[in-house]
């Protein structure tokens, strides 16, 4: 869904991150999706949950080697934002959770309406183990440019030109979806990052 979103987006649109992320192995993730999809209304929501061990801490640049609950290893090199880094000890159990949304719907809008965003963060108390929260949120306006029943197919347009093709979920949308339409899309991403103690 990322990938299709962002190939909407004006180029050059910030995402967050909470620190430099170098992957080793992609790791597995546990997952949770939602779609929520009526006449002229569509959303996506999707949970994703990281786990890792701590198994060495570089001091110096500030980078952690983690160990997946399926023993593979990668590297998460944390800035400066990321309070209370001499806190992590090796054995510290490090939990990610990834929170994605794509809402699309039919709008009335003359044309003028310009991308918005919104931008949040929030960090663990000096003292704790690290901890943070951050989280954005962007509306942009597309347009409907190819409508296929036979296809079960929607693509609309973004800001610059950019077409992505949707699969639909709820062969309803046809009824009330047509080349030309104004869809209002907003995407919100938000990532938490917890540091546990060893049991």
């Amino acid at each position: 869904m990322r990938t299709l979103l962002f190939a909407l987006l004006l180029p050059g649109m910030t995402s967050l991150a909470l620190a430099e992320y170098h992957q080793v192995e992609k790791p597995k993730a546990g997952e949770g999706e939602m779609l929520v999809s009526e006449p002229g209304r569509a959303e996506l929501t999707r949970m994703t949950v990281l786990t890792a061990r701590v198994e060495r801490i570089d001091t110096e640049t500030r980078t952690l080697t983690l160990e997946t609950p399926d023993a593979r290893m990668v590297e998460y090199t944390a800035g400066d934002e990321v309070r209370n880094f001499d806190q992590i000890e090796v054995g510290d159990m490090v939990e990610a959770t990834v929170f994605n949304a794509l809402r699309l719907e039919l709008v009335n809008d003359d044309g003028k309406s310009k991308p918005e965003g919104q931008e949040a963060m929030a960090r663990a108390p000096e003292g704790d183990k690290p901890g943070a929260a951050v989280g954005v949120s962007v509306s942009f306006m597309t347009e409907v440019v190819r409508v296929d029943r036979a296809a079960n197919v929607i693509s609309l347009k973004g800001p610059e030109g950019n077409v992505v093709e949707f699969d639909v979920q709820n062969p309803a949308q046809f009824d009330v979806v047509k080349v030309g339409d104004a869809v209002r899309a907003t995407y919100t991403e938000a990532v938490a990052v917890e540091v546990r103690s060893a049991e």
